[in-house]
């Protein structure tokens, strides 16, 4: 029997995040210390590039958002989901 394959799937590229240091066992440093490097590395990048960098984010987020609500109607056609999905809430 072969699953369906979801149409929407190359819809979204995929961005590879890479590993966290929790993800690795490394233990984490201080909220302190990491804020301070955020800032330090921030600083060091142009304008245009942190505008650049913040709108193609608006632009992942609408996008991430806009396949979340196409995957949700696609759970409101299927017939049974409607009952899993009112039981689940209530």
């Amino acid at each position: 029997m072969s699953v369906p394959a979801d149409e929407t799937v190359g819809d979204l590229p995929v961005r590879d995040v890479g590993l966290t240091l929790a993800g690795i066992g490394v233990l984490q440093e201080s909220s302190t210390t990491q804020n301070v490097k955020a800032r330090q590395a921030v600083s060091r990048i142009s304008r245009e590039e942190l505008e650049d960098r913040f709108l193609h984010l608006c632009d992942d987020n609408i996008l991430l958002k806009q396949h979340a609500n196409k995957q949700e109607d696609k759970i409101k056609s299927i017939p049974h989901a409607k009952t899993l999905v009112t039981k689940s809430l209530e």
